[in-house]
């Protein structure tokens, strides 16, 4: 099932490129809590891939096998075409991969995804792991503001990636094609609200991996978002204690 739906969403990507008259694509790879460095193999392809850490010029920037890597790929090339289906095949259902579709510049497209990256809350700076598809969908649909959404969508025609059931699912931009730069704020502020809603999703994850509530929905998706639910019930009620005892307790 995973070969199919990897099989699936690489001809989708093809296609969507064909529709847009580019061969031109852009791969987020979220290299966190990973055992593999992708750079390596990366640095290896010829016709040279160019890619960018969104870690770069930060405190971070040292931990390069652990950042999050915008590539540039040609499909007009085999050999990209091979490692498009490469990174597709080991990483896409693994939650760490995100298509982007852009006409900007891959230096413009580079510094507005990092910009993106940046989050503050309560005066402090942090990172938002956007690039997580896990993170990325619900962030889209209900956390942003619309004037925060559309930070992400003025960047790019589309953004693809896998959901929970390794199904393929792609968000409109409203980049344009003779688009030449994005108009993207150094930072994203973020409210206690959104992030305390951001964390629901991380304590709904761990749920669904646990494995304890397999029973629950015949979809992945569909469990997650019964969980998430669950978790944003808890948060609103300052629940603090064990979240699946809570969860048990209500179903």
């Amino acid at each position: 099932m995973q070969m199919t739906a990897c099989i699936q969403w690489q001809e989708q990507i093809e296609q969507v490129c064909a529709s847009l008259g580019t061969q031109k694509i852009d791969l987020l790879l979220d290299q966190s809590a990973w055992d593999t460095c992708a750079i390596p193999a990366l640095n290896a392809v010829r016709p040279a891939i160019a890619w960018f850490s969104l870690f770069s010029g930060t405190p971070e920037e040292s931990l390069l096998e652990q950042a999050p890597l915008l590539m540039r790929l040609d499909l007009a090339h085999w050999q990209h075409q091979a490692w498009l289906e490469e990174l597709i095949n080991y990483c896409a259902t693994d939650a760490r991969l995100l298509v982007v579709i852009s006409p900007l510049s891959f230096e413009d497209l580079s510094l507005a995804l990092q910009a993106l990256s940046h989050m503050q809350w309560g005066g402090q700076a942090g990172l938002l792991r956007y690039y997580d598809p896990r993170i990325f969908a619900p962030l889209m649909s209900s956390i942003l503001t619309p004037d925060q959404r559309n930070q992400y969508l003025q960047t790019a025609t589309y953004w693809g990636w896998l959901d929970r059931d390794h199904q393929p699912q792609w968000l409109p931009g409203t980049c344009q094609a003779q688009q030449q730069s994005s108009d993207v704020s150094p930072m994203l502020v973020l409210s206690d609200l959104q992030c305390d809603v951001i964390g629901c999703i991380s304590d709904a994850q761990r749920l669904l991996d646990s494995g304890d509530f397999d029973s629950l929905e015949t979809s992945q998706e569909r469990r997650f978002t019964s969980l998430y639910s669950w978790a944003l019930q808890a948060s609103q009620e300052n629940y603090f204690g064990d979240l699946a005892e809570y969860v048990r307790q209500k179903r």
